[in-house]
């Protein structure tokens, strides 16, 4: 894929994303973990599926809708962000930063974020950046302070 239709793959994506969810606690959630899943820059099964069981655990607090499209639009999301890292970080940050005053779906969020560095049975720097990147953008003490 050239830059051109990658910028346009991750527009799209993006888009489609916004349009069918409009939940931002479930906005927020699926950005924070895909930019951990995506932090060593791949996104790999197990986080894919780690990231369903969590959404599965969580549909208490989301509408049932949402977490059946929800599913199928994270591997999106993570080649989205894999394809514009800058522009994808950005954006999800943006998604991540209108649950902040809601101190519950913080906690959520940042537990969510969590989850997603050992999803694949290993915890890289580059996650755990990431993790305070998030727990910035909510205005949120990570554990690691």
């Amino acid at each position: 894929m050239s830059f051109d239709e990658e910028e346009a793959y991750a527009i799209t994506s993006w888009r489609r994303f916004d349009s069918e969810i409009s939940d931002d606690l479930a906005r927020a959630i699926t950005s924070a973990f895909v930019l951990v899943a995506v932090a060593d820059g791949d996104l790999a099964q197990a986080e894919i599926d780690r990231f369903s069981l969590l959404m599965k655990e969580r549909a208490e607090l989301l509408n049932p809708n949402v977490v059946n499209r929800i599913d199928a639009l994270f591997s999106d999301i993570g080649g989205a962000i894999l394809s514009d890292p800058d522009a994808g970080r950005v954006r999800a940050l943006e998604l991540i930063g209108k649950i902040k005053t809601n101190r519950t779906y913080c906690e959520i969020v940042r537990s969510a974020a969590e989850i997603a560095i050992v999803a694949d049975n290993r915890e890289l720097a580059s996650e755990k950046e990431i993790l305070e990147q998030i727990c910035a953008a909510m205005d949120f003490e990570s554990r690691a302070n």
